[in-house]
């Protein structure tokens, strides 16, 4: 069974998994371009999070002094913010099964405590850290317990990112019995959940079908008003949130209003459901009055106002028009002629002189037409070149023990794992990390110097094999 810690550093976590304990976030890598992206693995750092302990007061900023710890789980991405509460725990790695690891367990954190019981934000800062001073206008104590004041702007001084912005006015959803609502922080939400029509708040797809016939409704953006409380809970509302998708069964929404009544543009026939209380079922988010949008009448052209055409316009387009090919005598004619001598068709590029047959004479008759150009098959272009990208890195420990005279637990050598491409052929490669000058005469010294990496591909060089030769060679009297 899990267990919670109680003012136990992450330190003092057991390498058994199971144990749980508190710590506040302190930074979090987003993307790569983050200051310690690459030393934890590039895209594979991305949601590592940087913490420290819940009791301490005033801790730093830098990451360096700090523990980080991965997400624990792989497909739900709900990273927290700085300053909130995440759940630590220990759990194995991708090198559990390596007997040359120095730790075959990592921390990994769970998702961000539920504190203020609102999807928008959790965080319970160091007030006293953050604000030197002076007390805060938007964090308080009221009988040694922190409590969140939402006045004024709602503007915070707490770092909760670096770009995010506190909305004290979003609501959360109002749960029904049985319902599954999954929410986002900036007002949009999944709502799996079915007609309640014995809700003592009533909703309008509550008003037909029966009581656990199943709706699921996807909202993105919810109305915010100025007397919204944020603490407040609120449902869904088809006209006043930004945009949503209904999927019904037995329901129907009586408070519905359409953006636009113009039909007529449609080509359809229609029934208009009229309904004497529009706001009967808004009782929690009231929303606004749709607009309607008068569309614009097209620009009509009299008969009258048209021209007709002169003859004299028509002759100049035909004279326009006149396909080349059709001529025979005129300087644009291209291609042989035609002449047809009963059963046979002969074809000439010059025209017979002194009669009005198109044809050519025995000396210039040809059989057919010259055959067209055969289409050559397109080259498909070579991939774009790729420079050396490095993709991890892997530490590599002494195989031999300490107690057997090697290194044991101590680093040996880093390998960089990376790929590139050049002419549409794909490299990958190791590399050694370069931390040299090495010690003359030492191990390391010699195996860099014989460097095995650099060459084939991750497939066919098994380079944990060839580090070992060249340590075994060492070992066995053979210098530089």
């Amino acid at each position: 069974m899990a267990t919670l810690g109680n003012k136990n550093t992450a330190d003092n976590l057991s390498s058994k998994p199971g144990i749980l304990t508190a710590v506040r976030v302190i930074d979090i890598i987003l993307n790569i371009k983050h200051p310690r992206a690459e030393e934890f693995g590039g895209y594979d750092a991305i949601g590592t999070i940087f913490f420290g302990d819940v009791y301490e007061q005033n801790q730093a900023d830098n990451t360096r002094l700090l523990d980080n710890a991965r997400p624990y789980f792989s497909f739900i991405k709900q990273y927290p913010l700085k300053n909130e509460i995440v759940l630590l725990m220990n759990a194995p790695t991708r090198v559990f099964n390596d007997p040359a690891a120095r730790s075959a367990n990592h921390k990994y954190y769970l998702p961000n405590v539920n504190i203020w019981n609102h999807q928008h934000n959790n965080a319970l800062p160091d007030v006293s850290y953050h604000i030197e001073g002076e007390q805060s206008p938007n964090y308080g104590v009221v009988e040694g317990v922190v409590t969140r004041i939402a006045e004024g702007d709602n503007s915070v001084e707490i770092p909760l990112g670096e770009y995010f912005k506190e909305n004290l006015s979003l609501q959360p959803l109002l749960p029904f019995e049985g319902d599954t609502i999954i929410e986002g922080r900036f007002g949009n939400s999944i709502r799996f959940g079915a007609t309640a029509k014995e809700a003592p708040d009533k909703t309008a797809y509550s008003t037909k079908g029966e009581t656990g016939d199943p709706i699921t409704i996807i909202r993105n953006g919810q109305h915010v008003e100025e007397e919204d409380n944020g603490w407040e809970h609120t449902i869904e509302n088809i006209n006043s949130d930004h945009s949503t998708i209904y999927l019904t069964s037995n329901q129907v929404l009586p408070n519905m209003e359409i953006v636009s009544t113009h039909w007529q543009s449609w080509m359809a026939k229609h029934d208009e459901l009229e309904v004497e209380q529009k706001d009967e079922f808004d009782n929690i988010t009231e929303g606004f009055e749709a607009e309607a949008i008068e569309p614009q009448e097209p620009e009509l052209i009299e008969r009258d106002e048209l021209e007709n055409a002169t003859d004299e316009d028509i002759e100049a387009q035909e004279e326009q028009n006149e396909d080349p090919e059709d001529c025979v005598d005129c300087e644009q004619h291209e291609g042989p002629f035609m002449k047809v001598e009963g059963d046979e068709i002969k074809y000439s590029y010059e025209a017979d002189e002194g009669t009005d047959d198109v044809g050519v004479t025995e000396e210039e008759n040809t059989t057919s037409p010259p055959d067209p150009p055969v289409n050559q098959p397109a080259i498909e272009p070579l991939p774009p070149d790729i420079p050396h990208k490095v993709e991890d890195w892997v530490q590599y420990y002494d195989p031999l023990p300490s107690s057997q005279g090697g290194m044991g637990m101590e680093i040996l050598f880093w390998i960089e794992r990376g790929y590139s491409r050049k002419d549409g052929v794909e490299r990958k490669n190791f590399w050694l990390k370069d931390e040299g000058p090495y010690p003359a005469g030492s191990m390391r010294e010699y195996v860099f110097e014989n460097d095995p990496t650099g060459m084939g591909d991750w497939g066919s060089v098994d380079i944990k094999m060839q580090l070992e030769e060249l340590i075994e060679a060492y070992r066995n009297g053979d210098r530089l």
